[in-house]
């Protein structure tokens, strides 16, 4: 993937690449993280490029984080997000651990097509106990709504 598309989703979200590489900004990386997670669930090209692996926080790929250090004076790429740019806009304006448990939700059920709520939610409970059962119910029932599986 050119670092030009990656550059225009960080601006998309309403980042600069400053804002995303200040050591304090774990939010914003977390943030770009879970975007690009979004995406290439969605199949969207060229986000699909990336390969995610479970982490602390849910999904995370150690080359997105590598080409976001390499973002100073990349110039923005646009991408036709098509009828997916609202559905990640839905997506990126929840919180941080909607954000988590969703792309974990996504995540472990990309690897275990089969797989129903009950067994998702023990896998989240097991790697993220702070999910209460409701929280992790709210979560399923809008990406539902949303025809995101």
């Amino acid at each position: 993937m050119g670092l030009g598309e990656l550059a225009w989703l960080v601006r998309l979200l309403g980042l600069s690449v400053e804002e995303l590489l200040d050591p304090n900004s774990f939010e914003n990386r977390l943030k770009v993280q879970k975007a690009v997670f979004f995406l290439r669930h969605l199949g969207v090209k060229p986000y699909t490029d990336y390969e995610f692996n479970m982490y602390l926080r849910g999904p995370y790929s150690p080359t997105l984080a590598q080409d976001y250090y390499r973002l100073k004076d990349v110039e923005p790429t646009p991408v036709d997000l098509g009828d997916k740019a609202d559905l990640l806009k839905w997506f990126i304006s929840h919180s941080l651990d909607w954000l988590e448990v969703a792309s974990s939700i996504l995540s472990i059920r990309e690897t275990y097509k089969n797989i129903d709520d009950k067994e998702t939610y023990e896998l989240i409970k097991f790697s993220k106990p702070w999910v209460e059962k409701t929280f992790f119910d709210n979560v399923i029932k809008e990406l539902k709504v949303k025809g995101v599986r």
